[in-house]
């Protein structure tokens, strides 16, 4: 591997900027190509791998430069093919070299017919920008073109000369992400220069090149509130940094444009939103800005409404008149794209077809609305039945045709990309649905954050922390939700202590990539602070295990959709130490817990059951079941499944988690709370395997359970066949009642005065000698409302104590 760093004057890239020659398809060839272009082809059926991530440029001459990423066997690739203007298909060539862990590529075409692949890939421990070019059907070396000494992911690049490229990508420097930015001229890598201020951390940079030859960097800013898009001229000369979002809003994932009209920035908004009984969500809009005079001005409507798009169906629930969830989905459901066609700009994006569609079954629309004299006309439809729609560069349509990838439903661990060739004149006609009862709201919501409690055991103190283990990012197949910006949700807008997101190792069809697991710990790791906030990595064990006894464990087709044997879930939460640990995903080790309950004992780590259906194991890194989640109260709907381990004198701790598909981790109707030490992940830790914890539906409730004074979780011997139970909590709102349950019958119930305080204390005798567990089911007022899907109240009404285990002579 080849490192290159060279000096550049300014006025060796004025000149360098000022010979920059015309864009690739020019007006007049390339309409006559796009018109010898076969419609639709398949581009990568000739491979074994499980592809996602392309990037794609079209030639002058019609044909089409593929990079992807692809993943088989435990082992990450980047992946290159020419795919001629007729269809026919060239070989898949294997860019990267080493057996290593590897990013999404991006792809630059020269003017010499060179083709360069650029990608982040974590060598020796450390994330590094990689780029390598093929030339006249010869591999050059691979370059390492960012800093060795620090990490850097989120890897873009574009054309900049018929010689020249830039790219640019995040790089962690002293505990800050900071954008970065290196030029190739002639074939030699310029020193990289910095691009975005200190202060404040910065992600997915976006590139463009204008009319003039300037070129300018785009990228989502954190603040500590709030993110918003800036930008800056990187080329001939670095300019001011720009605010182009309007401020107060949260604005990230920026994509760029420089077309005859102007410099042009899309992004996505979120605003979070409660609807229902206290469901928080986030509402997603589109919006765009044109740089003039110096300016950034957006673009509205003739109404003068700058939300170019709602991204409501399929994305976000509909509330009102009745709630009407939504699943997962297989494509980009929040991802802008731009598209010059002559004196209009579109803004493209993708939607879920059907509303309340089955993941593995709903493809998706692609969507575009037409800025027409500076004003979005009506939006329309212009192709569906894929999904995962991304625009080949140039993205630029002649005469209404331009290029686009697509895939096909993820089949038998493959996702098979077309080559398509669409026009912006044929399409649908497109309507809004109204998207009612969703309303603004300000996170946090002070009243429902708590005082810092304790208690003390045995002479020592231990701190009550707020922890959602069971999270998911756009990393998960069918969720959405930059990692980093929700691991930035979790922290300042949910308040958590603790958060892990366990994205799910195989699901529908689709792997979790080594790139993406290795990317998810990456930030776990980056956020962590001891003391203030802990990010520990994990995943979700996605296993599916057969009803019927004479079916293997290894069939197929327990996971695939349609299920046979009977199967039903058997997930786990996996949870790692800061050090991480082995992603053993359940096809890969022929769907056998043993195997995961090994892997997960070597590296320090423990486990949770989910959901309403599961198998206990009964391996000590199973520490905690899962009550409930945003998804529905499990306790509630199949005690028995909950109280047959402890009827086995199995010791496992209560837990709850939201599961959080729709992007609200820490909000999503489901709480832990942990009593440790101290906020370190050792301590974190090891009171979920001492089941130091409890569980709630979402609110703060404290809860303080002992036997014969000793806390939930532990055993507890007795000889007079008596204990006396106490029990101390705190709600956040009037509580209502305490439930003790006995060997899974209740017992007794007391009820609550009116007050948030309660204090019970109550001897049961008589016991029978072996073993009887206890756990207390507590409720406050303003039960919420039980809606479908994963629409928990973010704030509910329950807590669960963990048992105590009473041991009778």
């Amino acid at each position: 591997m080849k490192r290159c760093q060279h000096a550049v004057s300014a006025s060796h890239l004025f000149a360098l900027l000022v010979i920059f020659a015309a864009p690739l398809l020019g007006e007049d060839e390339h309409g006559s190509v796009f018109e010898s272009m076969i419609k639709s082809v398949a581009i990568n059926t000739e491979g074994s791998t499980y592809d996602s991530h392309p990037s794609i440029v079209t030639t002058d001459d019609g044909a089409t430069w593929t990079a992807w990423h692809g993943y088989r066997g435990r082992q990450d690739r980047v992946l290159l093919q020419r795919v001629e203007a007729d269809g026919r298909l060239g070989p898949i060539h294997t860019v990267s070299q080493q057996r290593s862990i590897h990013g999404p590529p991006a792809v630059v075409l020269m003017d010499d017919g060179s083709v360069w692949v650029v990608w982040s890939s974590k060598l020796d421990g450390r994330w590094q920008v990689l780029a390598r070019r093929r030339h006249k059907g010869l591999w050059g070396q691979m370059v390492t073109i960012s800093d060795a000494r620090h990490d850097a992911i989120f890897p873009s690049v574009v054309r900049v000369s018929p010689t020249g490229m830039a790219a640019a990508w995040s790089e962690q420097i002293d505990g800050r992400f900071r954008i970065r930015s290196r030029l190739l001229d002639g074939g030699t890598w310029r020193t990289p220069v910095a691009i975005s201020p200190t202060g404040s951390d910065a992600f997915r940079t976006a590139l463009a090149v204008d009319g003039t030859g300037e070129v300018w960097s785009f990228w989502d800013s954190y603040d500590g509130a709030r993110y918003n898009i800036k930008g800056r001229r990187t080329l001939p000369e670095l300019g001011v940094v720009e605010q182009v979002s309007p401020l107060g809003q949260h604005c990230l994932t920026p994509t760029a444009l420089a077309t005859r009209q102007g410099l042009y920035v899309a992004w996505l908004q979120k605003e979070d939103v409660i609807g229902g009984a206290g469901v928080i969500s986030q509402w997603h809009t589109l919006r765009a800005a044109i740089r003039r005079d110096a300016q950034w001005t957006m673009v509205k409507d003739r109404f003068g409404n700058s939300a170019a798009a709602e991204l409501t169906q399929g994305l976000v629930a509909k509330i009102e008149p009745r709630a009407v969830a939504t699943g997962g989905y297989l494509g980009r459901r929040a991802a802008p794209m731009l598209l010059e066609d002559g004196k209009d700009l579109w803004l493209l994006w993708e939607r879920k077809s059907d509303h309340r569609g089955r993941t593995t079954d709903v493809v998706g629309d692609l969507l575009g609305r037409p800025m027409k004299d500076g004003v979005w006309s009506e939006a329309v439809v212009l192709h569906n039945g894929y999904v995962d729609y991304h625009l080949s560069h140039p993205n630029r349509a002649d005469r209404g045709r331009f290029v686009m990838l697509a895939s096909q439903l993820p089949r038998n661990n493959r996702r098979i990309y077309h080559r398509v060739v669409a026009d912006l004149a044929n399409t649908q006609p497109f309507k809004q649905d109204e998207w009612t009862g969703w309303r603004p709201i300000e996170l946090p919501i002070e009243n429902e954050l708590t005082e810092r409690r304790e208690i003390e055991v045995d002479d020592e103190k231990y701190q009550l922390y707020w922890a959602d283990m069971h999270c998911h990012s756009g990393l998960t197949s069918d969720a959405e939700g930059e990692h980093y910006e929700l691991t930035h949700y979790a922290r300042d807008r949910a308040r958590l202590d603790v958060v892990t997101f366990t994205n799910n190792d195989f699901l529908y069809d689709v792997p979790l990539t080594e790139y993406e697991y290795a990317l998810g710990n990456f930030f776990a790791a980056a956020y962590a602070e001891p003391g203030k906030f802990l990010s520990l990595p994990g995943y979700e064990w996605t296993s599916r295990i057969p009803g019927i006894v004479t079916a293997k464990l290894s069939d197929r087709g327990n996971w695939t959709a349609p299920y046979r044997n009977r199967s039903y879930p058997n997930h786990r939460s996996v949870i790692f130490p800061p050090s991480g640990g082995p992603l053993v995903r359940f096809p890969e080790v022929a769907n056998d817990i043993a195997e995961l309950n090994q892997v997960v004992e070597k590296a320090g780590g423990i486990t949770f059951t989910q959901h309403d259906a599961f198998l206990a194991s009964g391996h000590k890194v199973e520490v905690g079941m899962e009550l409930t989640s945003g998804w529905r109260n499990y306790i509630n709907r199949v005690p028995k499944l909950f109280h047959e381990p402890l009827d086995r004198g199995v010791r496992l701790g209560f837990v709850a988690n939201g599961d959080s598909h729709r992007r609200a981790p820490g909000l999503s109707g489901a709480l832990t709370g942990i009593f440790a030490e101290e906020l370190t992940a050792d301590s974190i830790l090891d009171a979920l395997r001492q089941r130091r914890c409890y569980a709630t539906n979402g609110s703060r409730i404290f809860v303080d359970a002992r036997a014969n004074g000793t806390i939930m979780g532990r055993d507890v011997a007795v000889a007079d066949g008596a204990v006396t139970l106490k029990l101390k909590v705190i709600g956040t709102r009037p509580l209502v009642s305490a439930v003790l349950i006995r060997n899974g019958e209740q017992i007794r119930t007391f009820q609550g005065n009116g007050e948030k305080d309660l204090n019970i204390e109550y001897r049961d005798t008589g016991l029978s000698p072996g073993v009887h567990w206890y756990y207390w089911r507590i409720s406050q007022e303003n039960a919420a409302t039980v809606l479908p899907g994963n629409l928990m109240a973010a704030h509910g009404h329950l807590a669960w104590s963990t048992p105590h285990w009473v041991l009778v002579d």
